[in-house]
């Protein structure tokens, strides 16, 4: 028995092993730059900022899943979000994506507010590990108020 779990075992992750060829699988870190509008009179800063780490692999032939988490705007007020995240890679060199997840935004002086986080972007391979990317994100807090964000970013996968 214990030998069939371990050939059974050897075969997937053997079988597993080409999804890690494609370059938008793996760790990554960025830092992102943009505009957002909180509605409802909430904020009026229209500058975000931030820095993301994450993980991606390969479910399917050029299907990318994964899991990320951000942290904007830290020294005015602070956004933390996290997402997962499920894209299609294009021509080998671009991934179009779509994400849910989480966000929880504070300005120093007003309450806190929750809420979830649904976007989508392009990401681009540019030199090696090197990408781009240009996103928008939307987070509904509830009562009329949410965060319109439209973002670029540069990153590193590892």
């Amino acid at each position: 028995m214990k030998k069939t779990l371990f050939v059974a075992a050897a075969v997937a992750a053997l079988s597993a092993t080409p999804a890690l060829a494609n370059d938008f699988t793996g760790v990554r870190a960025e830092v992102t730059a943009g505009l957002d509008d909180v509605t409802g009179g909430v904020d009026p800063t229209e500058v975000t900022y931030g820095v993301g780490v994450g993980v991606d692999a390969e479910l399917y032939k050029n299907v990318i899943v994964g899991v990320e988490a951000t942290v904007d705007n830290v020294f005015d007020r602070r956004n933390i979000g996290a997402a997962a995240r499920i894209g299609y890679v294009v021509a080998d060199k671009a991934l179009v994506y779509g994400k849910v997840g989480y966000s929880n935004w504070k300005q120093t002086t007003s309450a806190e507010l929750e809420g979830l986080r649904v976007g989508g972007g392009i990401e681009a391979n540019l030199v090696g590990p090197v990408y781009g990317k240009f996103e928008y994100r939307y987070t509904d807090f509830g009562g009329k108020v949410g965060n319109h964000g439209g973002l670029v970013g540069f990153g590193l996968r590892f």
